[in-house]
């Protein structure tokens, strides 16, 4: 099913936005190569999320009585500790963008938006 990709890599990770580093992101930098040698016939995508599901159910067999939980309550280093291995490389480092930084508007003239240049951050000028 995951044959047909050759080459590349999944970035799968959170960008947090708006402090004095402009912009953090952290996550794993999984390729098809290192995909392919932990899960032969798997993509970097299916290996990432499944490393997840496959976690904390193992936590959930290490833990049976500890009843109905949402993942906020589940104890993330214990879990993450199970799922890294599968997700390695894991890349953590500020990187320079903001919202208005690359912005390219591609249905302007016909949708008349205003910016807020003096902060970046502020909501009206993402696109949602």
């Amino acid at each position: 099913m995951n044959e047909e990709i050759t080459s590349g890599e999944d970035r799968l990770g959170v960008l947090l936005m708006g402090h004095p580093y402009k912009a953090w992101w952290t996550g794993s930098l999984l390729d098809i190569h290192r995909a392919r040698e932990l899960a032969p016939g798997q993509s970097a995508t299916t290996l990432q999320v499944g490393a997840a599901v496959y976690a904390a159910i193992d936590w959930m067999i290490k833990n049976p009585a500890a009843g109905l939980l949402v993942p906020d309550e589940l104890p993330w280093e214990e879990i993450y500790n199970v799922a890294e291995k599968y997700w390695a490389p894991i890349w953590s480092g500020p990187v320079d963008w903001d919202p208005l930084k690359t912005r390219n508007d591609l249905f302007l003239p016909w949708i008349e938006r205003e910016y807020d240049t003096t902060d970046p951050w502020q909501f009206t000028n993402f696109l949602a």
